[in-house]
């Protein structure tokens, strides 16, 4: 195949698995790739004992088996014309999930004004924090710095390894091979859940994942709000450090400095101390930040694409 030909392929794919985002949010999870991942790694777990060494492994097979399973399905489709490029876009579009994030942060933000025990309930779909305590102030911050951190992790990321490997074709499987790196994190990178060891493979992995992402968000999120870009780098630039992740504390303090919020998570780090406390408003104007920084990427993948 031609190199304008791929790329015109590739552009399609992605375009489609942008589509679907959009309009179709996230698919039941019988068919959806990520829970399949997910048994995977929960059926690698009970078998691994606790060590870095059988983390190490772990990951490696999840990472391959995931790669594995999405080209051998894309190739087997792609003898029936159009089902071969569907189900690339619907593989593609598993790794990210924009729609469900900023409808997610959207809904519990209206519930701390309704109902703010209720919208505890709820935060935990987003955060990983003790939420009874929570104010309704922190429970805002609670869902501007998740939104801010997973804007990164499900959508930047996925589509920077696509962008990268494209050329060699294999942008696909660049994305799936890092949302199997998100997952393993997210179920297995915890050190204060019996999984200090077995996790430490998976988390570092995803801490190299992120590395290039975390810190090329900020300028998206500076360019979303222009009046305060430089709000939004410098703030980065001085609270990055904040946060115990290497990367989190770039998008949470550029989000933080392009609104002029004050976010912190009790008992662990605080982000533009001298910000104004966060109102359940400030929600709505951090979806705005995160909604245009999302469209300046799916544009610039565009172009990059074309």
């Amino acid at each position: 195949m031609e190199k304008g030909t791929e790329m015109a392929l590739s552009l399609e794919v992605f375009l489609l698995a942008i589509a679907l985002d959009l309009v179709t949010g996230e698919p039941p999870a019988k068919i959806h790739p990520v829970v399949w991942i997910g048994k995977l790694i929960s059926f690698l777990h009970k078998q691994s004992p606790q060590t870095r060494g059988h983390g190490f492994m772990l990951a490696i097979t999840v990472t391959g088996t995931t790669i594995l399973a999405g080209s051998i399905l894309v190739w087997i489709a792609g003898y029936i014309p159009f089902l071969g490029t569907l189900i690339a876009a619907y593989l593609l579009k598993s790794t990210f999930a924009l729609r469900g994030l900023l409808e997610t942060s959207y809904n519990i933000g209206k519930r701390i004004d309704q109902n703010l025990s209720k919208a505890k309930e709820m935060l935990p779909a987003l955060v990983s924090r003790d939420t009874a305590g929570l104010t309704k102030s922190q429970a805002a911050s609670a869902v501007i710095e998740s939104l801010s951190e997973n804007y990164v992790d499900t959508l930047i990321s996925p589509m920077f390894f696509f962008l990268l490997f494209e050329p060699f074709d294999l942008g696909l499987q660049a994305a799936l091979g890092f949302k199997a790196v998100s997952t393993m994190d997210s179920m297995l990178g915890y050190k204060d859940k019996g999984l200090k060891e077995l996790g430490f493979a998976p988390a570092k992995m995803d801490d190299l994942a992120n590395f290039l992402p975390a810190r090329l968000s900020i300028f998206f999120i500076a360019l979303a709000n222009p009046k305060r870009a430089k709000d939004a780098i410098s703030t980065a630039l001085r609270y990055h450090k904040a946060t115990p992740s290497p990367n989190s504390g770039w998008p949470m303090s550029a989000c933080s400095g392009s609104l002029n919020v004050r976010l912190e998570k009790p008992g662990y780090y605080v982000l533009l101390e001298e910000g104004k406390e966060p109102q359940t408003s400030d929600i709505q104007r951090a979806l705005e930040v995160i909604g245009l920084a999302s469209a300046l990427v799916i544009g610039t993948t565009t172009l990059v694409l074309l």
